[in-house]
């Protein structure tokens, strides 16, 4: 079994070009989300045609994409980080991402997510920290196409509702989570 570390890093609040699919997790009798890959997999699929035929701005140069779900509507965005001043053509949509404290695990591939994400949860749990978003993978550049490196977490704040890693001053900040 892998041994799998947890960390935590500060996600920068930043805008967003995004495609979404409302349905992506059906949602089981136990309360627990249920991915529909196949959905999943055409929606970052159609949200990575966009981004190559378009070529946004990007807002980051350390994170290639981002995969945020939306817990309470069972909805997943493909995203990527865009600069302030760019407007994402149709059928992209734009949102402000607002960052925050990240406890993440890393994956050397999608299929490891699921597995990364269980350790997360479990770590976040055993801290006393309290999850404030859904799923988010970050997902990183990488120069081997088949293999799909993120950092699988959630946004955390402590149980008194501070953050355990305060905004930085600068937005120029390097983002620690890139290896």
């Amino acid at each position: 079994m892998i041994e799998r570390k947890t960390r935590l890093a500060r996600l920068p609040e930043t805008r967003i070009a995004y495609f979404e699919l409302a349905d992506a997790y059906e949602r089981q009798p136990s309360g627990v989300l249920t991915p529909r890959w196949q959905a999943i997999g055409e929606l970052w699929d159609q949200f990575n045609d966009w981004r190559l035929r378009t070529r946004p701005a990007l807002g980051r140069i350390d994170i290639a994409a981002f995969g945020l779900t939306l817990e309470e509507s069972a909805a997943l965005r493909a995203a990527v980080p865009i600069r302030g001043d760019y407007r994402a053509s149709e059928p992209a949509k734009t949102a402000l991402f607002p960052g925050g404290t990240f406890a993440y695990t890393y994956a050397d591939n999608i299929d490891e997510i699921d597995d990364a994400a269980a350790a997360t949860q479990a770590w976040i749990l055993a801290q006393g920290l309290t999850r404030v978003s859904g799923l988010i993978e970050a997902y990183k550049f990488h120069y081997n196409n088949d293999q799909h490196p993120c950092d699988c977490g959630y946004l955390v704040v402590n149980a008194d509702g501070s953050e355990p890693i305060p905004p930085p001053l600068t937005h120029t900040a390097p983002l620690p989570i890139a290896r």
